[in-house]
């Protein structure tokens, strides 16, 4: 397959079967598929190798942004046009590439500054359809793919997972920030991509099966929302509080996002066990993202 498309999977301590899955659905879309294992001891070499997989396997957990970082800067050094995030555990469908490469040229043609594309996010649990999301000052829209005719969404926000970009902008728009180490690194990049004037559209031909958080529960029997393992809310909430404050973001994101870390921490103290965990990784999180500090890091 001569698209000149590089597909990019991070891996941390991966369930290889959903691994296998993914290279599998993967290898006949791309030219080239690069892992990045990012510390795990997992010998990927001997488990998914093959002729058209490249494994860079570092010695420690560098975090999602800085993973990322490493495999677009390969792919770049490469010489590919067109690259393609992936998680270990996400699952695509036939033609999920060339959707994006068609949406990309046609998008192209109608002299729209096309700076990423991404897929129709499905959780694999819920068989949900998750919205796009546009911002401005004072308005916050949701787009729900199933009420829209149009093949391509414009949206401000994408998850990392299914993200497609030309190499092109990498230098532009700058590479992930590697402090988060987790979290937010997909919203701050998308919204820094926007601020530069780029667009970015949800594809609703290409279609990715995630699983989005460790699992998901309903509050008050109506509101589905996605649960993490307690020490990944530190990083939530210090690259969240980080964004509103410091990162130059439409004042209604600004304001969303406050207002959500708030409902977050309400919903995850009804839901979690481990309260005083939660709040003592929250305070931590609000504290450092406060002071600019992303020393710390918590597993």
């Amino acid at each position: 397959m001569e698209n000149n498309v590089c597909g990019i999977i991070v891996t941390y301590k991966p369930n290889l079967s959903d691994l296998r899955l993914l290279i599998s659905s993967l290898i006949d879309q791309v030219q080239k598929i690069i892992i990045v294992n990012n510390g795990s001891d997992t010998p990927l070499e001997e488990e998914v190798g093959q002729s058209r997989v490249e494994i860079f396997t570092l010695e420690s957990n560098v975090g999602i942004g800085a993973a990322q970082n490493i495999g677009v800067d390969k792919a770049i050094e490469q010489n590919y046009k067109y690259v393609c995030l992936f998680d270990q555990d996400s699952r695509l469908e036939q033609n999920f590439i060339s959707s994006l490469l068609e949406a990309f040229n046609e998008l192209k043609a109608e002299n729209i500054n096309v700076g990423a594309l991404g897929p129709l996010i499905v959780d694999e649990r819920s068989g949900k359809q998750f919205p796009f999301y546009l911002y401005d000052n004072n308005q916050r829209l949701v787009i729900e793919p199933e009420k829209v005719n149009h093949r391509y969404i414009e949206t401000h926000q994408l998850i990392s997972s299914g993200t497609f970009f030309p190499t092109s902008v990498w230098p532009i728009v700058g590479k992930n920030h590697e402090g988060f180490f987790l979290e937010y690194v997909d919203t701050d990049w998308c919204l820094r991509l926007v601020n530069l004037g780029f667009k970015i559209f949800g594809v609703k031909n290409a279609k990715l099966i995630h699983k989005l958080g460790d699992d998901r529960k309903k509050i008050f029997n109506r509101i589905e929302v996605p649960v993490h393992s307690t020490y990944r809310y530190f990083y939530v909430f210090r690259n969240g509080t980080f964004c509103s404050l410091y990162r130059p973001f439409p004042g209604c994101w600004r304001r969303y996002n406050i207002f959500r870390l708030f409902c977050f921490y309400i919903i995850m103290l009804l839901i979690k066990k481990d309260k005083f965990k939660l709040s003592k990784y929250v305070f931590l999180g609000v504290y450092d993202g406060i002071k600019k500090n992303f020393s710390r890091k918590l597993f």
